[in-house]
């Protein structure tokens, strides 16, 4: 279990998001939230329900429309978005113990085994370059506390197991 408390979150999208690499946080104030990655014009995502390659634009109209509480931590990295769908593309779905952060941590090589791990590793790295937010509760802070036990059961939840 672990937590992970942002340093400030800047309201509102990056500027020229489709030329940087985001690591989305959807839901970011639920448990357990949902998490995607972004490289250019390029956004996946490991779903309960398929293995998602989309246009950040779309998504961008997506997080506009849902008012859904949405973190965007932008990082430097060496990354394209061929090597995230050629990542993404050996998962199906998040299912029997696979989670969304699994093909996110393969392509960062980071040995992390949740959100709050991986928002540590890249901190400790120093590759974080800025944290956006749209729709956050008033106080939002970051990531709650949450276990490995709460992220599989949301997974069994919407997958009606």
């Amino acid at each position: 279990m672990s937590e992970f408390l942002f340093e400030s979150i800047q309201d509102g999208f990056p500027e020229q998001l489709t030329q940087k690499h985001i690591l989305w946080i959807w839901n970011a104030d639920k448990i357990p939230p949902h998490i995607g990655i972004s490289s250019g014009k390029d956004y996946f995502s490991l779903t309960y329900r398929k293995s998602e390659h989309l246009q950040v634009l779309s998504m961008v109209k997506r997080a506009r429309r849902s008012n859904i509480p949405l973190v965007l931590v932008e990082f430097s990295a060496s990354l394209t978005g061929e090597e995230l769908a050629e990542v993404f593309s050996r998962y199906e779905r998040a299912v029997d113990g696979v989670t969304c952060l699994r093909p996110i941590r393969e392509v960062l090589n980071a040995d992390v085994n949740q959100l709050a791990d991986l928002l540590i590793f890249l901190k400790t790295e120093q590759l974080i370059v800025g944290v956006s937010g749209l729709n956050l509760p008033e106080g939002y802070a970051g990531i709650a506390d949450y276990s490995m036990e709460d992220i599989l059961n949301r997974i069994r939840f919407l997958n009606g197991k």
